[in-house]
């Protein structure tokens, strides 16, 4: 049991990274475009953070994970019933709508970040896929948000969690036409003329 908490851990690790750009994209002697690629990092591991406490089942530190302000604005699962959500009590109220088992394994498989620090704000976003540690049905999210850069620090100001929605059902497949059915086209069904 422990190896497997143990190795669901260190792929939970290794799946909620954000990569960093390469050095050979980045001009080292470009000041701003260093600067981007720590802002990015940054707000990773924010998220990084929050998705790793959900999984532990701590969602207090999850919350604090994140740093909102008191106006963030956050829509949960639910699209909140029609009511608003501020600040550190509607994300705690967000997360408190969604179904994870302590011990989860979390996965990020397309987490995107990109920040502009010179106007001090970042996006990210990304599905994500929390796989319970005793097996079951996993929680499967969308997760999109803003964050901003106040006296010096990377802040929540949104955040958007949504459930997929469910693929439309297949149509039947189409029968085979029925031989003994009428042709809308017997001309169709006609020989060539000869010579022809």
């Amino acid at each position: 049991m422990h190896r497997t908490l143990t190795v669901a851990a260190l792929l939970s690790l290794a799946a909620c990274t954000v990569e960093r750009t390469p050095d050979k994209v980045l001009n080292p002697r470009d000041p701003s475009q260093v600067e981007r690629r720590d802002a990015e990092q940054d707000v990773g591991a924010h998220v990084g953070a929050f998705l790793q406490a959900l999984a532990r089942g701590d969602r207090g530190q999850a919350v604090s994970a994140m740093s909102p302000v008191m106006d963030t604005y956050v829509v949960g699962v639910d699209g909140n019933e029609g009511r608003p959500r501020f600040g550190a009590d509607g994300l705690a109220a967000a997360v408190a709508e969604l179904q994870v088992q302590p011990g989860a394994l979390a996965r990020t498989p397309d987490l995107r970040v990109q920040a502009d620090p010179q106007r001090g704000t970042a996006w990210f976003a990304g599905f994500v896929e929390m796989f319970p540690a005793t097996g079951g049905v996993p929680e499967r999210m969308r997760m999109s948000g803003v964050f901003g850069r106040r006296e010096g620090e990377w802040r929540l100001l949104q955040l958007h969690l949504s459930r997929p929605e469910a693929p439309p059902a297949a149509a039947p497949a189409a029968t085979a036409p029925d031989s003994a059915a009428p042709n809308p086209r017997p001309d169709a069904d006609a020989a060539p003329p000869a010579g022809g």
